[in-house]
């Protein structure tokens, strides 16, 4: 049904492409089918009025293009639903036709935009990543149509920017040759608030899809070199970075704007100039000082500068007698006064030169210069070691001003990984899929945790590419023009091996496991059926979106002992993270006093243990994405519970270091005894005189209701009232504990094969294990386990100790008379009697 509604979508947004072809008494183009989707209220229309864009708009900057090839509406819509196919929105849709549209440059539409002022690269990550299922489809967007026609003529036509000075003279365009003369004019989109404003030329080829620095032209390339004769040190011991930058060799930097535009305004003080880049490792410090460095040759405020890196290996070489390491620092000290500024110091992992030790010299030379004056100098720190080096110095931590380089967002890593793809798809000969990308990141976000994007997003499909250019994958991709091409599946191949996670579990989408997550959970849960539904519906609800800054659901499982609280807990964590692993288990019963929230977030600053961090906090901070089990909740600290006040309000927890913890991407199980009393006397209450029998379904209402009020006047009420689902978990029957009894033998079976070993159980034996001590309906399931490890599992174990069950043979597990019989048989003889 949903696949003939989209079907019919597709269809709708032709006829609407033709209708306004044949109205305009034009020829049909894609930008027709574009201004179509831009029409029509949804998540695709939504990306076009965030870009103050409507059909009339894009149609008017359509006017002087025309189609490449022939027949580009019906290209489109192909490739439309070939991409529905493969990705998370499964039925193609307007989505899938925008991706499509803007993937060819050489279509009608993609220039139109380009026309018109949008950055199409960031446009089809939008779209691109709404489609794959790294950010959710956003919901419709309640700006009425007229607000949406009136944006575009607000836009206000700018004439062609002037060349900026470059240097002695020189000017350097602001666009290459290669842009459309001035002639046409220039459309500036209103940019972001916290953005200075970019003009854009339109490009009828390639255009900028990103910021890329301006770099010098070649024939200025030399104004930036060191003279050997006058500073002799640094050109030996350094690498000019401002020169790599004029001369192409960095690779360029894709945004952080604000960081260098923070970091410029330093190095233009007088004093006090020193940068330091603050980071986790892996978050692009080093690339922002190289960025810096192409930034600094460009002029402004102090005119040209070069940055030149000095590492605290090519220091400490050849200094083993005292005093030769104090003697260069000297050196570069004077060479830098001697350039008056012309020249700045960058030192990567900025903390190896103050943390005392054999570099004690070095620092405090470089420690007085900084106190004069005389240089001014980047480095590159983690945020521990700026609290360990800089920070715990006060004379060190006034020189230098803290710029935070922050892990970017999934959009920003695409675009940072979209531009990496390219240099990774050169070194391998291979090709990069947008969806192979964009998985990896979201994948790495998940499933990788203790490492920084676009670091770990980076190394993931650097593996792949090799891995495929080697033809070590099974299966190898192949574009049509033979090439080998990196998708999605080799992706997750590398993503399993670093996680754990099954590679089917990454390749089912979330919307497949979402809709049958009932059916999964019910597969290792037995009974409980109306619990399993609202817990199933509400984090349903969490992954269409529909939530606020709070962990993704946190369910309070009430029950007697053995009826699968713990259990359920292990299947979503399954289910949702894709191993029952993805789980930190906290006994409650281990934190009955008020100290013991210090074992949770972590021991206070100067008390013992305080650098290892808390038992919660710790884990959540290494893998964001899990379960965590709060088990016996009742018998933990009034204190120790209120602490979980801002876990399950606002999604975060501070540890005992001041650092904030997100819980926003975990599920919170609290498991509790609470009420089993009141519900087991509810259910043992007899009519009285000639009342009438009450219905079992009454039964078990009442005696729901007495376990919720129990556990609602035992909890303190501002802690239950965050609770999102409180379920009243009751007590299994025969057939029950009999469905439980076959998971466990599944379990074993499976454990045996691995031997070699076939076992096979009759539903008699099933039987003589109930009536064998294996239920009771007090306890639930866990006497089943009992029985099952003392009369099946204990013979099966003699009999491999006794050499009578080896590679081959068949278990056969009975009963006769009620009794249980354990025997082994060669298979070769099974097979001869059945």
């Amino acid at each position: 049904m949903n696949s003939a509604r989209s079907e019919a979508e597709l269809v709708t947004l032709r006829k609407l492409a033709e209708e306004l072809a044949r109205t305009r008494k034009e020829r049909l183009t894609s930008v027709h089918l574009l201004a179509a989707v831009a029409s029509r209220p949804g998540p695709a229309a939504s990306l076009f009025e965030e870009r103050r864009l409507d059909a009339e708009a894009l149609l008017k900057a359509a006017r002087s293009f025309d189609e490449d090839e022939a027949d580009p509406v019906g290209r489109a819509m192909v490739a439309a639903r070939d991409l529905g196919n493969r990705s998370t929105l499964k039925e193609p849709g307007a989505l899938h036709l925008v991706v499509a549209l803007l993937a060819d440059r050489r279509s009608a539409a993609h220039r139109a935009l380009v026309h018109s002022g949008v950055d199409v690269g960031r446009l089809r990550t939008a779209a691109m990543q709404m489609v794959v299922g790294v950010v959710a489809v956003r919901r419709t967007s309640s700006v009425t149509s007229a607000a949406a026609t009136e944006a575009p003529s607000a836009r206000r036509v700018e004439p062609r920017p002037t060349p900026r000075p470059q240097g002695k003279g020189v000017a350097v365009p602001l666009f290459p040759p290669a842009a459309t003369p001035p002639s046409v004019p220039i459309v500036a989109a209103p940019p972001p608030s916290a953005s200075p404003p970019v003009v854009r030329a339109a490009e009828p080829a390639s255009p900028p899809q990103k910021r890329v620095p301006r770099r010098a032209v070649p024939a200025e390339i030399g104004r930036f070199s060191l003279d050997k004769a006058t500073f002799p040190t640094l050109v030996a011991l350094g690498k000019n970075l401002t020169e790599l930058a004029a001369a192409g060799q960095l690779e360029p930097l894709v945004g952080r704007e604000e960081e260098i535009e923070r970091a410029l305004d330093v190095l233009a003080k007088r004093s006090q100039n020193s940068v330091c880049f603050v980071g986790l490792p892996g978050v692009g410090k080093t690339r922002v000082a190289e960025g810096l460095a192409a930034r600094l040759g460009e002029g402004g405020v102090g005119g040209e500068r070069v940055l030149v890196e000095v590492t605290v290996a090519d220091l400490v070489a050849g200094t083993g007698t005292r005093g030769a390491l104090a003697e260069k620092i000297a050196a570069i000290r004077a060479e830098i006064a001697r350039s008056k500024g012309h020249v700045v110091l960058f030192v990567d992992q900025l903390a190896e030169l103050f943390a005392g030790g054999p570099l004690d010299e070095a620092a405090s030379e470089l420690k007085v210069a900084l106190a004069r004056g005389e240089l001014s100098l980047v480095g590159t720190v983690t945020p521990e070691e700026h609290r360990r080096v800089v920070e715990a110095d006060p004379s060190l931590g006034r020189r230098f001003a803290a710029v935070e380089i922050d892990e970017p967002s999934r959009e920003d890593a695409f675009l940072v990984l979209a531009s990496v793809a390219e240099r990774l798809a050169t070194h391998h000969g291979v090709r990069y899929e947008d969806e192979a990308l964009a998985l990896s990141i979201a994948w790495s976000s998940r499933y990788v945790p203790g490492r920084a994007l676009p670091d770990k997003a980076i190394g993931i499909v650097d593996l792949a590419g090799a891995r495929v250019r080697r033809g070590a994958h099974e299966k190898l991709g192949k574009s049509r023009k033979g090439e080998p091409t990196v998708r999605a599946k080799d992706v997750a191949a590398v993503v399993s091996e670093l996680s754990g996670v099954p590679i089917e579990r990454l390749l089912q989408t979330d919307r497949d496991r979402m809709l049958r997550l009932e059916e999964l959970l019910s597969e290792r849960v037995v009974g409980h059926r109306e619990c399993l539904a609202k817990l199933a519906g509400h984090l349903r609800r969490n992954a269409a979106g529909l939530r606020g800054k709070r962990p993704i659901g946190t369910f309070l499982l009430l029950g007697p002992t053995g009826v699968g609280k713990t259990e359920t807990a292990k299947a979503i964590a399954d289910v949702l993270f894709g191993s029952p692993d993805a789980m930190t288990r906290l006994d409650m019963s281990e934190l009955a006093e008020p100290h013991s929230i210090a074992r949770l977030i972590g021991a206070p600053p100067g008390y013992v243990g305080h650098e290892a961090g808390g038992q919660l906090t710790e884990a959540v901070r290494k893998r964001p994405y899990q379960v965590i089990l709060l088990d016996e909740i009742e018998k933990a600290h009034r204190d120790v519970l209120l602490a979980f006040l801002q876990v399950f309000d606002e999604g975060r927890l501070t540890d005992g270091r001041g650092r904030s913890v997100d819980f926003t991407n975990t599920v919170l199980v609290l498991t509790s005894n609470l009420g089993a009393r009141e519900a087991t006397t509810v259910r043992g209450e007899r009519p009285v005189g000639f009342a009438r029998a009450v219905r079992p379904e009454s039964v078990e209402a009442r005696a729901s209701e007495a376990t919720v009020a129990a556990a609602r006047s035992a909890l303190p009420v501002e802690l239950f009232n965050r609770i999102d689902e409180v379920l009243a978990f009751g007590a299994l029957g025969r057939d029950d504990v009999a469905n439980v009894a076959r998971l466990q033998l599944a379990a074993l079976r499976r454990s045996l094969e691995e031997r070699g070993i076939s076992l096979e159980v009759d539903d008699a034996a099933i039987a003589a294990l109930l009536a064998n001590g294996g239920f009771d309906e007090g306890l639930g399931a866990r006497p089943m386990r009992r029985a099952i490890t003392r009369l099946i599992e204990a013979p099966v174990a003699d009999l491999i100790l006794r050499g009578d069950v080896d590679a081959g043979s068949v278990v056969l597990v009975t009963a006769e008379s009620g009794v249980l019989v354990v025997d082994a048989v060669e298979a070769d003889r099974r097979a001869a009697a059945g």
